[in-house]
């Protein structure tokens, strides 16, 4: 099964953009990467560094709000 994380943070905008746009029927993990768990979990795929949000589709990781939109249409769509 694929393993499906979305980064966000609190009060991003952008983050907020692509939770409000998420497309029906894909299961994944979304984490605060503010938080201790996230935040560990966003070192593991060394992305403490990255513009927020990030999405990690297994170990493939998307940036931009409209990439990581794309990309998750695109699961729902081969599902």
């Amino acid at each position: 099964m694929t393993e499906i994380i979305l980064f966000t943070k609190p009060e991003c905008q952008k983050c907020d953009h692509v939770k409000e746009r998420l497309p029906a029927g894909v299961d994944m993990e979304i984490l605060d990467a503010d938080s201790v768990d996230g935040m560990a979990e966003a070192a593991y795929y060394e992305l403490l560094e990255e513009e927020f949000p990030v999405l990690v589709v297994d170990e493939e990781v998307v940036t931009g709000a409209i990439r990581i939109l794309e990309r998750l249409r695109s699961i729902v769509g081969s599902g």
